[in-house]
């Protein structure tokens, strides 16, 4: 491995200055050398805590109104299967993408489509989601959560891995590939981008109960989710990016919804996103699900947040 080389790759990728030609060339060293990944991982990480201590108060700042561009959820077309890169970045690494205060960027709104499971009726797809832009998952339908909430997901039962047989029924998870094709070009002129998915949970309980945690979390890949649902869940280093948030309910006595927000880095390869909303045992991995049926999410929203390399970009329309 080149040392020397493996540091010039990597502090043009920490400062967004990446050629085509460069990222290729990283994107090959981080597939063939485990030293490589291991640097770059460990550097990663260091790079983004270091930012976040200087630029926290940055972050709400980049999360405004005036730099957002809303994901919303519409069925398109699959396309073909690509190369994962192989570097595991943490919600943890957000810090580098904070900017300037005064280096704002314009964006555009894309469509949504059933974040509140609108469009549902009775139980949701079994099994992981054969296409982009469906939820699919464990036994869950569409119901009336309350008054406010006429159509919402409940979590009906918990079910292991569809892939290890006899796996401990841990949680009940649904799932939604989002192909970022359409907003591909925003990501990869970004100086800095991350995406935002936010999920309102309810524990209906009204008797005291074993823990239930709530589960936010979202992936990110590179390429094409050709045959994903035969393949889920992926290695670890298939995945590029990713975040996760929780809420423990301990009793389910206090009936009100709560929403929980996780961040995840988006690298300018990021071709999809993997969402996974769920409930399940807070006693820790390996553990069985307690009784579930009076939980529920509604308004799934996930947001791109992006800033560009100029102070200004083109708003699509």
């Amino acid at each position: 491995m080149n040392t020397e080389r493996l540091h010039e790759l990597f502090d043009a990728w920490s400062e967004s200055r990446l050629t085509a030609a460069e990222a290729a060339e990283l994107n090959t060293l981080l597939r063939t050398c485990a030293e490589a990944r291991e640097f770059f991982r460990d550097a990663a990480a260091f790079h983004g805590q270091l930012h976040a201590a200087t630029n926290e108060l940055n972050l709400e700042l980049a999360a405004s109104a005036a730099n957002i561009v809303r994901l919303r959820i519409r069925p398109r077309a699959v396309g073909m299967a690509a190369a994962f890169l192989i570097v595991g970045l943490s919600a943890l690494s957000i810090g580098w993408l904070l900017a300037s205060p005064t280096d704002a960027a314009r964006v555009r709104y894309l469509e949504r489509r059933d974040g509140g499971f609108e469009m549902l009726h009775g139980a949701l797809p079994s099994g992981f989601p054969e296409a982009s832009f469906t939820w699919g998952g464990d036994p869950s339908e569409v119901a009336a959560a309350d008054a406010a909430h006429p159509r919402a997901l409940r979590f009906i039962a918990a079910a292991g891995e569809h892939k290890t047989p006899n796996s401990p029924r841990q949680s009940c998870d649904i799932f939604q590939v989002i192909d970022l094709k359409s907003c591909q070009s925003e990501i990869q002129l970004a100086r800095e981008a991350f995406v935002e998915l936010k999920a309102n949970f309810l524990d209906a309980r009204t008797q005291p109960g074993e823990a239930v945690r709530f589960i936010c979390k979202v992936y990110v890949f590179e390429g094409a989710p050709n045959h994903l649902a035969d393949v889920w869940p992926p290695a670890t280093d298939q995945i590029i990016g990713s975040g996760a948030q929780f809420h423990i309910s301990a009793t389910g006595t206090n009936s009100e919804w709560k929403t929980v927000t996780t961040r995840c880095v988006l690298p300018p390869t990021a071709g999809f996103l993997v969402l996974q909303i769920g409930a399940g045992s807070a006693r820790g991995p390996g553990t069985t699900s307690p009784l579930l049926g009076e939980q529920f999410a509604d308004d799934i929203s996930l947001t791109l947040h992006t800033r560009q390399m100029q102070n200004e970009i083109t708003v699509r329309r």
